[in-house]
């Protein structure tokens, strides 16, 4: 929470009704920073929740190992260093609509320029390596007006 009000009463109010942090203005713009990853740390936990392997459509995400593995065969294919970020992220938020800039950001830590397609090349590559049809996506969904969101398999 950023605001104006900075009496104790006010914060206590604000973490009291759900805000992770608070911070009263005006302040620096580093102590921001700061305090925003400090709570994507806690939310994250820092750990990939799912352990070190994953299912991604037809393939699994071997995190440790960084590859995508047929598990039909046990054939390996391996990953930019750009694809792997992109599926752990995914993997670390399932069923998490994530934005088209963030995920960049996270990504390729540089912010998305206007008309920047960088994302969506990317989805669609790892779409035809994970999707067993590309053209009907299950594994990684477009939310209109977000971005994209991993939705793991039932079964």
């Amino acid at each position: 929470m950023v605001t104006v009000a900075s009496d104790t009463v006010d914060r206590v109010v604000g973490l009291e009704t759900g805000a992770d942090d608070y911070i009263a203005k005006p302040f620096e713009p580093r102590e921001l920073l700061a305090r925003v990853k400090s709570v994507l740390r806690r939310s994250a936990g820092g750990v990939v929740a799912a352990g070190p392997r994953v299912r991604m459509g037809r393939r699994v995400l071997d995190l440790e190992r960084r590859v995508l593995v047929d598990p039909a065969d046990n054939s390996e294919e391996t990953l930019t260093a750009s694809e792997f970020d992109l599926l752990k992220v995914f993997a670390e938020n399932p069923n998490r609509p994530l934005q088209r800039d963030w995920l960049l950001e996270v990504t390729a830590h540089r912010e998305m320029e206007a008309f920047d397609r960088a994302v969506d090349l990317r989805i669609t590559r790892l779409r035809r390596k994970i999707e067993p049809d590309p053209a009907h996506p299950d594994a990684i969904r477009t939310v209109r007006g977000v971005g994209y969101m991993f939705v793991p398999p039932t079964d």
